[in-house]
């Protein structure tokens, strides 16, 4: 009896030295007021500019993606914001960049975004911004817990008009041209 006591011991120490890390596991979470003057990663306060954007999302653990290209990441930032795979809203690559391994740094977009993710450590940023941000855009951040890696800037698809629209509008304006020279005569 004392035999079968101390292997289910043993057991119940093994399967919660196996669960414990995954209780612990990272998880996704969204900053409720990123507009404030920082938010809580891992101990430590991070700031960021150059503009407040409209949502972030947090991932303070093991690498969530899996990968680190722009692809994997494109997937990420769309699964996360609800974006569609293809069309309207859907997600175009605008920029990325490799990034010194420091707490801190700054880096400029060349081109115009509105969703961004910015990986360090072992963790992820993704933020938002419902008007997209400007080409040429300082993005800086500070205080992270771990070193900057890399980022992925993306723009969103707007809507492109169907070539019925754009027929109806040449009608159109030849047909208030016509009215107008009509009424000259």
């Amino acid at each position: 009896m004392n035999t079968t006591k101390h292997a289910l011991l043993g057991l119940c120490l093994s399967v919660s030295a196996f669960l414990a890390p995954l209780a612990q596991a990272a998880s996704w979470v969204e900053i409720t007021d990123p507009a404030k003057s920082g938010f809580l990663v891992g101990g430590k306060t991070v700031t960021y500019g150059s503009v407040a954007a409209d949502s972030v999302w947090v991932y303070d653990g093991a690498n969530p993606s899996g990968a680190q290209s722009a692809a994997a990441i494109q997937s990420l930032v769309s699964s996360k914001f609800g974006l569609p795979s293809s069309g309207t809203g859907s997600l175009v690559f605008a920029a990325q960049g490799d990034l010194a391994s420091s707490k801190s740094g700054s880096f400029t977009v060349n081109s115009s975004f509105d969703y961004l993710a910015v990986h360090y450590g072992r963790g992820e940023l993704l933020f938002h911004w419902d008007t997209p941000l400007a080409a040429n855009t300082l993005f800086s951040i500070a205080n992270l817990p771990r070193g900057l890696s890399n980022f992925r800037a993306y723009s969103s698809v707007s809507a492109v008009p169907e070539p019925a629209t754009y027929g109806m509008l040449m009608l159109g304006l030849g047909l208030v041209g016509f009215v107008a020279r009509r009424r000259r005569a």
